[in-house]
């Protein structure tokens, strides 16, 4: 690669790629057990190791918060304590419902309240709708951008500029609007400096890239980064229409279990005969 110029985005593909993994973990944790509990028991277990408590109501204690732990990331309830589980499983038996009937409407689930089923409003579904169809439009952006961009991000070495480039040319970002090409470099006078922020051995040297071809090998580097980076993109995207889409999904089913518990409440008031008053003539 030049010692002048280089491409730009391979070191904020490194960046990237370095937190992933971690901030993936933080969010999946923070979003599906709605608790930061398991990421400071992996801090302390790092640390400490897997040393249990030596008191035996801390050992209980322990236990419940496992039993929380592990109910909430199985079935994806936030329960905040044992009794917010048998309430739940007192509400599930009354109504003869399945695991499989709370797994599906889980995030409108609150197992503190008698009735813990939350039926979300109809603005709930719009929002949402709204919102996926919006990261859908993204999605097809930056889809689309990622089969037919030709330029990419180069930054050079002395003075931090940074340009966009077809392999061709390069044209400036910030500031007042410039280009240099094959053309512009055979005819003088250059760009000034104070316009595109180079020094003249930069603008010299991406000159000479443009005849000799480094330049463009710079280009080529850089959109393969720059397309792993759009991949990356895409994926998150992805992630994030998936469960907006989820979301509504689950409310969707919430509405449906509303409706079928309220046509049982209706069905077993009808099956309870009227009660009869004696006449007290006839007494």
């Amino acid at each position: 690669m030049n010692a002048i110029f280089g491409a730009a985005i391979a070191p904020l593909l490194t960046y990237l790629l370095s937190i992933l993994g971690l901030a993936g973990f933080v969010v999946y944790a923070v979003l599906r057990l709605n608790s930061t509990q398991i990421i400071r028991e992996k801090v302390w277990s790092t640390f400490v190791g897997d040393r249990g408590f030596n008191d035996e109501k801390l050992k209980a204690f322990g236990q419940d918060q496992s039993d929380l732990t592990r109910f909430r990331l199985v079935y994806g309830v936030t329960a905040r304590s044992i009794s917010d589980l048998h309430r739940l499983l007192s509400w599930m038996d009354r109504h003869h419902l399945t695991p499989i009937d709370v797994k599906r409407t889980r995030t409108c689930i609150d197992p503190s309240k008698n009735n813990p089923l939350n039926v979300p409003p109809t603005r709930h579904f719009v929002a949402r709708a709204i919102v996926c169809a919006l990261l859908i439009a993204v999605f097809v952006v930056i889809l689309n951008t990622a089969g037919t961009s030709k330029t990419t991000l180069i930054s050079m070495r002395a003075s931090k500029t940074w340009l966009w480039s077809d392999g061709a040319s390069v044209e400036g970002i910030w500031g007042e609007t410039w280009r240099l090409d094959a053309q512009s470099c055979t005819k003088p006078p250059l760009p000034n400096s104070r316009v595109t922020g180079l020094t003249r051995d930069e603008t010299m040297a991406i000159c000479k890239g443009i005849a000799d071809g480094g330049l463009r090998d710079t280009v080529t580097d850089g959109l393969k980064d720059q397309r792993i980076v759009i991949g990356v993109l895409l994926l998150f995207t992805l992630l994030v229409t998936a469960t907006v889409g989820f979301s509504l999904a689950t409310a969707g089913q919430a509405r449906v279990l509303a409706r079928r518990l309220k046509a049982k409440d209706d069905a077993r008031c009808q099956d309870v005969p009227p009660s009869v008053t004696a006449n007290p003539i006839e007494q």
